[in-house]
Protein backbone atom coordinates (compact mmCIF):
# COMPACT_ATOMS: atom_id res chain seq x y z
CA UNK A 1 0.00 0.00 0.00
CA UNK A 2 1.50 3.07 -1.37
CA UNK A 3 1.84 6.04 1.25
CA UNK A 4 -0.65 8.40 -0.21
CA UNK A 5 -3.56 5.93 0.10
CA UNK A 6 -2.57 4.53 3.48
CA UNK A 7 -3.08 8.33 4.28
CA UNK A 8 -6.34 8.62 2.85
CA UNK A 9 -7.39 5.06 5.11
CA UNK A 10 -6.47 7.08 7.62
CA UNK A 11 -8.37 10.30 7.33
CA UNK A 12 -11.48 7.80 6.26
CA UNK A 13 -10.99 6.53 9.49
CA UNK A 14 -10.51 9.54 11.63
CA UNK A 15 -13.76 11.03 10.08
CA UNK A 16 -15.81 7.91 10.85
CA UNK A 17 -14.64 7.86 13.96
CA UNK A 18 -15.06 11.57 14.91
CA UNK A 19 -18.66 10.96 13.49
CA UNK A 20 -19.64 8.05 16.37
CA UNK A 21 -17.84 9.83 18.86
CA UNK A 22 -19.90 13.19 17.97
CA UNK A 23 -23.30 11.00 17.99
CA UNK A 24 -22.41 9.02 20.72
CA UNK A 25 -22.13 12.49 22.52
CA UNK A 26 -25.33 13.91 21.25
CA UNK A 27 -27.07 11.20 22.14
CA UNK A 28 -25.84 11.63 25.79
CA UNK A 29 -26.50 14.88 26.04
CA UNK A 30 -30.10 15.23 24.24
CA UNK A 31 -31.46 11.62 24.66
CA UNK A 32 -34.65 12.69 26.02
CA UNK A 33 -35.24 15.67 23.05
CA UNK A 34 -34.20 12.86 20.25
CA UNK A 35 -36.68 10.57 22.11
CA UNK A 36 -39.64 12.91 21.92
CA UNK A 37 -38.25 13.93 18.07
CA UNK A 38 -37.94 10.35 17.15
CA UNK A 39 -41.77 9.68 18.81
CA UNK A 40 -42.79 12.92 16.81
CA UNK A 41 -41.49 11.72 13.31
CA UNK A 42 -42.81 8.01 13.73
CA UNK A 43 -46.34 9.23 14.86
CA UNK A 44 -46.06 10.58 11.49
CA UNK A 45 -44.32 8.09 9.32
CA UNK A 46 -47.01 5.15 10.65
CA UNK A 47 -50.07 6.32 9.06
CA UNK A 48 -48.05 7.89 6.18
CA UNK A 49 -46.52 3.65 5.55
CA UNK A 50 -49.69 2.07 5.85
CA UNK A 51 -51.62 4.77 3.49
CA UNK A 52 -48.61 4.40 0.89
CA UNK A 53 -48.68 0.25 1.83
CA UNK A 54 -52.62 0.94 0.54
CA UNK A 55 -51.95 3.25 -2.75
CA UNK A 56 -49.93 0.59 -4.14
CA UNK A 57 -52.55 -2.22 -3.69
CA UNK A 58 -54.80 0.07 -4.95
CA UNK A 59 -52.69 1.78 -8.09
CA UNK A 60 -53.50 -0.99 -10.46
CA UNK A 61 -58.04 0.31 -9.72
CA UNK A 62 -56.52 4.19 -10.39
CA UNK A 63 -54.91 3.34 -13.92
CA UNK A 64 -58.03 1.05 -14.80
CA UNK A 65 -60.45 4.07 -14.18
CA UNK A 66 -58.05 6.56 -15.84
CA UNK A 67 -56.51 4.67 -18.88
CA UNK A 68 -59.08 2.01 -19.96
CA UNK A 69 -62.25 3.48 -18.78
CA UNK A 70 -60.64 7.11 -20.13
CA UNK A 71 -62.02 9.16 -16.47
CA UNK A 72 -59.70 11.73 -16.63
CA UNK A 73 -60.67 13.82 -13.76
CA UNK A 74 -58.61 12.49 -10.85
CA UNK A 75 -60.76 13.46 -8.06
CA UNK A 76 -63.68 11.34 -8.80
CA UNK A 77 -61.59 9.00 -9.54
CA UNK A 78 -60.21 8.86 -6.02
CA UNK A 79 -63.24 8.81 -4.54
CA UNK A 80 -64.65 5.57 -6.79
CA UNK A 81 -61.53 4.13 -5.13
CA UNK A 82 -62.61 4.95 -1.78
CA UNK A 83 -66.04 3.84 -2.44
CA UNK A 84 -65.09 0.31 -3.62
CA UNK A 85 -62.37 0.24 -0.91
CA UNK A 86 -65.07 0.83 2.00
CA UNK A 87 -67.25 -1.90 0.22
CA UNK A 88 -64.88 -3.86 -0.14
CA UNK A 89 -63.34 -4.29 3.77
CA UNK A 90 -67.03 -3.85 4.91
CA UNK A 91 -68.14 -7.11 3.02
CA UNK A 92 -64.71 -8.87 3.79
CA UNK A 93 -65.37 -7.83 8.25
CA UNK A 94 -68.91 -8.85 7.99
CA UNK A 95 -68.66 -12.35 5.86
CA UNK A 96 -64.84 -13.14 7.79
CA UNK A 97 -63.44 -10.29 9.81
CA UNK A 98 -66.21 -11.18 12.31
CA UNK A 99 -65.50 -15.11 12.52
CA UNK A 100 -61.60 -14.49 12.51
CA UNK A 101 -62.25 -12.55 15.56
CA UNK A 102 -64.81 -14.71 17.13
CA UNK A 103 -62.70 -17.83 16.94
CA UNK A 104 -59.53 -16.28 18.27
CA UNK A 105 -61.61 -14.74 21.29
CA UNK A 106 -62.68 -18.57 21.49
CA UNK A 107 -58.89 -19.69 20.88
CA UNK A 108 -57.91 -17.80 23.63
CA UNK A 109 -60.48 -18.17 26.23
CA UNK A 110 -60.92 -21.87 26.14
CA UNK A 111 -58.78 -23.65 23.75
CA UNK A 112 -55.44 -21.98 24.78
CA UNK A 113 -55.45 -23.49 28.47
CA UNK A 114 -56.71 -27.43 26.99
CA UNK A 115 -53.43 -26.51 24.71
CA UNK A 116 -51.10 -25.67 27.94
CA UNK A 117 -52.35 -28.84 30.07
CA UNK A 118 -51.53 -31.12 27.01
CA UNK A 119 -48.03 -29.20 27.34
CA UNK A 120 -47.50 -30.10 30.98
CA UNK A 121 -49.07 -33.58 30.65
CA UNK A 122 -46.65 -33.84 28.21
CA UNK A 123 -43.34 -32.69 29.49
CA UNK A 124 -44.49 -34.31 32.81
CA UNK A 125 -43.73 -37.76 31.47
CA UNK A 126 -40.83 -36.82 30.27
CA UNK A 127 -37.89 -36.44 32.06
CA UNK A 128 -35.78 -34.51 29.81
CA UNK A 129 -38.46 -32.73 28.75
CA UNK A 130 -38.71 -31.83 32.49
CA UNK A 131 -35.73 -30.63 33.13
CA UNK A 132 -34.99 -28.65 30.07
CA UNK A 133 -38.21 -26.86 31.11
CA UNK A 134 -37.25 -25.83 34.65
CA UNK A 135 -33.80 -24.54 33.62
CA UNK A 136 -35.90 -22.29 30.40
CA UNK A 137 -37.72 -21.28 33.68
CA UNK A 138 -35.28 -19.70 36.00
CA UNK A 139 -33.81 -17.52 32.85
CA UNK A 140 -37.79 -16.23 31.80
CA UNK A 141 -39.37 -14.61 35.22
CA UNK A 142 -40.56 -10.64 35.42
CA UNK A 143 -37.98 -8.75 36.15
CA UNK A 144 -36.18 -10.57 32.71
CA UNK A 145 -38.75 -9.92 31.03
CA UNK A 146 -39.58 -6.49 32.45
CA UNK A 147 -37.46 -4.26 30.00
CA UNK A 148 -38.73 -6.14 27.10
CA UNK A 149 -42.39 -5.41 28.00
CA UNK A 150 -41.19 -1.19 29.09
CA UNK A 151 -39.70 -1.33 25.49
CA UNK A 152 -42.82 -2.78 23.77
CA UNK A 153 -44.68 0.31 26.05
CA UNK A 154 -42.08 2.65 25.01
CA UNK A 155 -42.59 1.74 21.28
CA UNK A 156 -46.02 1.86 21.82
CA UNK A 157 -46.13 5.00 22.76
CA UNK A 158 -43.97 6.65 20.18
CA UNK A 159 -46.56 5.59 17.70
CA UNK A 160 -48.84 8.41 19.03
CA UNK A 161 -52.59 8.71 19.88
CA UNK A 162 -54.80 5.79 17.81
CA UNK A 163 -57.31 8.43 17.08
CA UNK A 164 -54.40 10.39 14.84
CA UNK A 165 -53.55 7.55 13.59
CA UNK A 166 -56.85 6.62 11.91
CA UNK A 167 -57.95 9.87 10.87
CA UNK A 168 -54.32 10.59 8.92
CA UNK A 169 -54.39 7.03 7.35
CA UNK A 170 -57.62 8.20 4.59
CA UNK A 171 -55.92 12.32 4.49
CA UNK A 172 -52.80 10.99 3.22
CA UNK A 173 -53.94 8.11 1.36
CA UNK A 174 -56.14 10.48 -0.37
CA UNK A 175 -52.99 13.15 -1.40
CA UNK A 176 -51.02 9.82 -2.19
CA UNK A 177 -53.76 8.53 -4.81
CA UNK A 178 -54.71 11.98 -6.51
CA UNK A 179 -51.02 13.90 -6.39
CA UNK A 180 -48.72 11.07 -6.81
CA UNK A 181 -47.38 12.86 -10.35
CA UNK A 182 -47.53 16.38 -8.45
CA UNK A 183 -45.26 14.46 -5.31
CA UNK A 184 -42.65 13.09 -8.01
CA UNK A 185 -42.47 15.98 -9.74
CA UNK A 186 -42.08 18.03 -6.88
CA UNK A 187 -39.48 15.83 -5.21
CA UNK A 188 -37.70 15.68 -9.13
CA UNK A 189 -37.63 19.74 -9.39
CA UNK A 190 -35.11 20.09 -6.36
CA UNK A 191 -32.86 17.92 -7.76
CA UNK A 192 -29.47 19.38 -9.72
CA UNK A 193 -30.39 19.04 -13.90
CA UNK A 194 -26.94 16.99 -14.50
CA UNK A 195 -28.29 14.27 -11.82
CA UNK A 196 -31.98 14.46 -13.19
CA UNK A 197 -32.32 11.49 -15.47
CA UNK A 198 -30.82 9.30 -13.02
CA UNK A 199 -33.32 10.72 -10.26
CA UNK A 200 -36.16 9.97 -12.71
CA UNK A 201 -34.89 6.38 -14.11
CA UNK A 202 -34.50 5.72 -10.22
CA UNK A 203 -37.96 6.49 -9.14
CA UNK A 204 -39.65 5.09 -11.86
CA UNK A 205 -37.63 1.73 -11.07
CA UNK A 206 -38.18 1.99 -7.31
CA UNK A 207 -42.05 2.36 -8.07
CA UNK A 208 -42.37 -0.62 -10.17
CA UNK A 209 -40.64 -3.07 -7.73
CA UNK A 210 -42.97 -1.77 -4.96
CA UNK A 211 -45.76 -1.95 -6.46
CA UNK A 212 -45.15 -5.60 -7.84
CA UNK A 213 -43.72 -6.93 -4.49
CA UNK A 214 -47.03 -5.11 -2.42
CA UNK A 215 -49.56 -6.11 -5.35
CA UNK A 216 -48.20 -9.46 -5.73
CA UNK A 217 -47.58 -10.70 -2.20
CA UNK A 218 -51.08 -9.18 -1.17
CA UNK A 219 -52.83 -11.48 -3.93
CA UNK A 220 -50.30 -14.03 -3.32
CA UNK A 221 -51.05 -14.17 0.51
CA UNK A 222 -55.22 -13.95 -0.14
CA UNK A 223 -54.87 -17.24 -2.67
CA UNK A 224 -52.88 -18.68 0.46
CA UNK A 225 -54.93 -17.75 2.97
CA UNK A 226 -57.78 -19.83 0.78
CA UNK A 227 -55.68 -23.18 0.22
CA UNK A 228 -54.23 -23.12 4.29
CA UNK A 229 -58.13 -22.73 4.82
CA UNK A 230 -58.75 -25.63 2.67
CA UNK A 231 -56.19 -27.20 4.14
CA UNK A 232 -57.51 -27.11 7.67
CA UNK A 233 -61.40 -28.25 7.19
CA UNK A 234 -60.00 -31.49 4.92
CA UNK A 235 -58.04 -32.73 7.71
CA UNK A 236 -61.13 -32.14 10.17
CA UNK A 237 -60.82 -28.89 11.45
CA UNK A 238 -64.08 -26.95 12.07
CA UNK A 239 -65.06 -24.30 9.31
CA UNK A 240 -64.82 -21.60 11.64
CA UNK A 241 -61.34 -22.53 12.91
CA UNK A 242 -60.35 -23.63 9.53
CA UNK A 243 -60.60 -19.91 8.55
CA UNK A 244 -59.22 -18.44 11.34
CA UNK A 245 -55.87 -20.49 11.05
CA UNK A 246 -56.10 -20.14 7.37
CA UNK A 247 -56.32 -16.24 7.21
CA UNK A 248 -53.93 -15.93 10.59
CA UNK A 249 -51.07 -18.04 8.73
CA UNK A 250 -51.63 -16.39 5.90
CA UNK A 251 -51.14 -13.00 7.01
CA UNK A 252 -48.18 -14.18 9.17
CA UNK A 253 -46.35 -15.50 5.51
CA UNK A 254 -45.74 -11.80 4.92
CA UNK A 255 -42.81 -12.70 7.38
CA UNK A 256 -40.37 -14.86 5.07
CA UNK A 257 -39.50 -18.10 7.07
CA UNK A 258 -40.39 -16.90 10.86
CA UNK A 259 -44.04 -15.86 10.00
CA UNK A 260 -44.80 -19.44 8.71
CA UNK A 261 -43.33 -21.55 11.81
CA UNK A 262 -45.24 -19.13 14.43
CA UNK A 263 -48.47 -19.68 12.18
CA UNK A 264 -48.25 -23.63 11.87
CA UNK A 265 -47.06 -23.64 15.71
CA UNK A 266 -51.17 -23.15 16.76
CA UNK A 267 -52.83 -25.40 14.86
CA UNK A 268 -49.78 -27.99 15.39
CA UNK A 269 -50.96 -27.73 19.63
CA UNK A 270 -54.23 -27.71 18.68
CA UNK A 271 -54.68 -30.60 16.93
CA UNK A 272 -53.36 -32.54 19.75
CA UNK A 273 -56.02 -31.48 21.95
CA UNK A 274 -58.76 -32.74 19.10
CA UNK A 275 -56.97 -35.92 17.94
CA UNK A 276 -60.07 -38.36 18.09
CA UNK A 277 -62.35 -35.34 15.38
CA UNK A 278 -59.48 -35.01 13.25
CA UNK A 279 -58.77 -37.10 10.14
CA UNK A 280 -54.85 -38.38 10.78
CA UNK A 281 -55.80 -38.74 14.57
CA UNK A 282 -52.73 -38.49 16.16
CA UNK A 283 -50.76 -38.49 13.21
CA UNK A 284 -52.45 -35.07 12.17
CA UNK A 285 -49.74 -32.97 12.70
CA UNK A 286 -47.13 -34.57 9.95
CA UNK A 287 -50.12 -34.43 7.49
CA UNK A 288 -50.35 -30.33 8.51
CA UNK A 289 -46.32 -30.05 8.45
CA UNK A 290 -45.94 -32.22 4.88
CA UNK A 291 -49.17 -30.53 3.28
CA UNK A 292 -48.10 -26.56 4.25
CA UNK A 293 -44.32 -27.53 2.97
CA UNK A 294 -45.92 -28.35 -0.21
CA UNK A 295 -48.06 -25.37 -0.17
CA UNK A 296 -44.99 -22.86 0.62
CA UNK A 297 -43.15 -24.66 -2.24
CA UNK A 298 -45.85 -23.72 -4.98
CA UNK A 299 -46.04 -20.35 -3.68
CA UNK A 300 -42.76 -20.04 -3.40
CA UNK A 301 -41.39 -21.11 -6.93
CA UNK A 302 -44.47 -21.23 -9.14
CA UNK A 303 -47.22 -18.37 -7.57
CA UNK A 304 -45.37 -15.26 -6.18
CA UNK A 305 -42.66 -15.80 -9.63
CA UNK A 306 -45.64 -15.74 -12.20
CA UNK A 307 -47.84 -12.90 -10.32
CA UNK A 308 -44.67 -10.54 -9.71
CA UNK A 309 -42.45 -11.11 -12.08
CA UNK A 310 -38.69 -11.85 -12.53
CA UNK A 311 -38.05 -7.84 -12.11
CA UNK A 312 -39.13 -7.68 -8.57
CA UNK A 313 -36.42 -10.64 -7.05
CA UNK A 314 -36.63 -9.33 -3.41
CA UNK A 315 -35.09 -12.54 -1.81
CA UNK A 316 -37.08 -14.01 1.25
CA UNK A 317 -33.75 -13.65 3.57
CA UNK A 318 -33.24 -9.69 2.24
CA UNK A 319 -36.89 -9.18 3.20
CA UNK A 320 -36.61 -10.73 6.82
CA UNK A 321 -33.03 -8.85 7.31
CA UNK A 322 -35.22 -5.31 6.17
CA UNK A 323 -37.78 -6.36 8.87
CA UNK A 324 -35.31 -7.30 11.82
CA UNK A 325 -33.40 -4.19 10.82
CA UNK A 326 -35.83 -1.60 10.25
CA UNK A 327 -38.33 -2.68 12.73
CA UNK A 328 -35.61 -2.32 15.26
CA UNK A 329 -34.86 1.14 14.43
CA UNK A 330 -38.12 2.42 14.06
CA UNK A 331 -40.35 -0.05 15.36
CA UNK A 332 -43.81 -0.62 14.04
CA UNK A 333 -43.43 2.42 11.58
CA UNK A 334 -40.01 0.57 10.57
CA UNK A 335 -41.63 -2.63 10.07
CA UNK A 336 -43.83 -1.16 7.54
CA UNK A 337 -41.32 0.83 5.53
CA UNK A 338 -38.60 -1.88 5.59
CA UNK A 339 -39.96 -3.04 1.43
CA UNK A 340 -40.14 0.45 0.13
CA UNK A 341 -36.95 1.32 1.71
CA UNK A 342 -35.09 -1.99 0.84
CA UNK A 343 -36.49 -1.91 -2.68
CA UNK A 344 -35.04 1.71 -3.26
CA UNK A 345 -32.06 0.33 -2.10
CA UNK A 346 -31.63 -2.45 -4.21
CA UNK A 347 -32.85 -1.02 -7.58
CA UNK A 348 -30.53 1.69 -6.73
CA UNK A 349 -27.35 -0.46 -6.67
CA UNK A 350 -28.92 -2.15 -9.40
CA UNK A 351 -29.37 0.94 -11.65
CA UNK A 352 -25.73 2.05 -11.09
CA UNK A 353 -23.90 -1.18 -11.62
CA UNK A 354 -25.75 -1.55 -14.90
CA UNK A 355 -24.38 2.50 -15.85
CA UNK A 356 -21.17 1.38 -14.63
CA UNK A 357 -21.18 -1.77 -17.23
CA UNK A 358 -22.14 0.42 -20.07
CA UNK A 359 -19.60 2.88 -19.45
CA UNK A 360 -16.71 1.73 -21.79
CA UNK A 361 -14.06 4.53 -20.87
CA UNK A 362 -11.55 3.48 -23.70
CA UNK A 363 -13.99 4.18 -26.67
CA UNK A 364 -13.27 7.81 -24.83
CA UNK A 365 -10.12 7.81 -26.11
CA UNK A 366 -10.29 6.01 -29.49
CA UNK A 367 -10.45 8.64 -32.49
CA UNK A 368 -13.94 8.00 -34.44
CA UNK A 369 -11.78 8.10 -37.82
CA UNK A 370 -10.14 4.53 -37.29
CA UNK A 371 -6.74 5.99 -36.27
CA UNK A 372 -6.22 8.67 -39.47
CA UNK A 373 -4.55 11.11 -38.86
CA UNK A 374 -5.74 13.61 -41.13
CA UNK A 375 -8.17 16.80 -39.22
CA UNK A 376 -11.76 16.02 -39.24
CA UNK A 377 -13.79 17.57 -41.66
CA UNK A 378 -16.01 20.57 -40.16
CA UNK A 379 -19.52 20.10 -40.89
CA UNK A 380 -21.93 23.02 -41.86
CA UNK A 381 -24.10 24.40 -38.97
CA UNK A 382 -27.62 22.78 -39.24
CA UNK A 383 -30.34 25.28 -39.30
CA UNK A 384 -32.69 24.47 -36.89
CA UNK A 385 -36.45 25.90 -36.31
CA UNK A 386 -36.97 27.62 -32.88
CA UNK A 387 -39.55 25.23 -30.82
CA UNK A 388 -41.09 26.61 -27.64
CA UNK A 389 -39.35 25.58 -24.46
CA UNK A 390 -40.67 23.75 -21.81
CA UNK A 391 -39.70 23.76 -18.29
CA UNK A 392 -38.48 20.73 -16.52
CA UNK A 393 -41.78 20.17 -14.52
CA UNK A 394 -43.74 19.83 -18.29
CA UNK A 395 -41.17 17.61 -19.81
CA UNK A 396 -41.28 15.81 -16.17
CA UNK A 397 -44.66 15.45 -15.99
CA UNK A 398 -45.15 14.32 -20.25
CA UNK A 399 -42.50 11.71 -19.31
CA UNK A 400 -44.64 9.96 -16.02
CA UNK A 401 -47.69 10.54 -17.77
CA UNK A 402 -46.19 8.50 -21.09
CA UNK A 403 -45.06 5.73 -18.46
CA UNK A 404 -48.60 5.38 -16.54
CA UNK A 405 -50.58 5.43 -20.19
CA UNK A 406 -47.72 2.02 -21.25
CA UNK A 407 -47.95 0.55 -17.93
CA UNK A 408 -51.53 -0.04 -18.07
Amino acid sequence: MSDKRRIKVLQNMGIVTLVLVSLYYVNTLFSHQIDIFLGAVNSILLPFGIALFLSYLLAPLINLLKNKLKIKNMLLNVIIVFVVLIIIVSLFLYFVGITIYQQAVSFIESDWDNIKIWVETYIEGNTFLQDAANQIGQYITFENASPLIFNVVNVARSIGSITVVIVLIPVFLFFLLKEKETIFNGILSIIPDKYDNHAYNLGIRANTVIQKYFNGRFLSMFIMSILLTIMFWIFGFSFERSLFFGFTLGFLDIIPYIGGFIGMLLPILFSFTVQADLLMGEWTFVGLIVTNLILQGFQGNILQPYIMGKEVNLHPLLVLTSFIFFGTLFGITGIILAIPITGIIKTSAEYFRENKKNTDPSKKDKPEDGGNNEPPKIKEPVKVSPKKTQTKREVLTKRIKNLATKNA
